[in-house]
């Protein structure tokens, strides 16, 4: 897929998000989310991968538009996850082993991607890394 592909998706589900949050009662994230993802696959023709994907980086976007903190991706790898914080100066670490028991906590364990979830709601717990 091109880069402009890519930003085509993403602001497709920016859009689709923004318009449509408001609809959710009590800010319901995964039909929301659900709902995105069907809509660029039926829209933009791509598979739910790749729809899954555009949605959920739109999503993160558009839920930390008022947060004044961003990950640096000049210091971050694929162990390490830094993230400045703007307004106290502050850089703080996070280890992948921390936040996958950070996604284990009963707030964050519901939330896992839309495939996953499916994956999950039949039995399955383990999937492909490729996938």
């Amino acid at each position: 897929m091109t880069t402009t592909t890519e930003q085509t998706l993403h602001y497709a589900a920016l859009g689709y998000i923004s318009q449509r949050q408001g609809e959710h009662l009590d800010h319901d994230r995964l039909l929301l989310i659900d709902r995105c993802v069907s809509h660029l696959i039926e829209t933009k023709n791509v598979s739910q991968r790749v729809a899954e994907i555009a949605t959920l980086q739109a999503y993160g976007e558009h839920d930390s538009k008022a947060c004044k903190a961003y990950v640096d991706m000049s210091l971050t790898t694929s162990h390490s996850i830094f993230i400045r914080d703007v307004r106290t100066g502050r850089l703080r670490v996070f280890s992948v082993g921390e936040l996958i028991d950070l996604v284990k906590t009963p707030a964050l364990a519901s939330l896992p991607v839309p495939s996953t979830r499916h994956l999950l709601a039949n039995g399955i717990t383990e999937t492909p890394l490729s996938q």
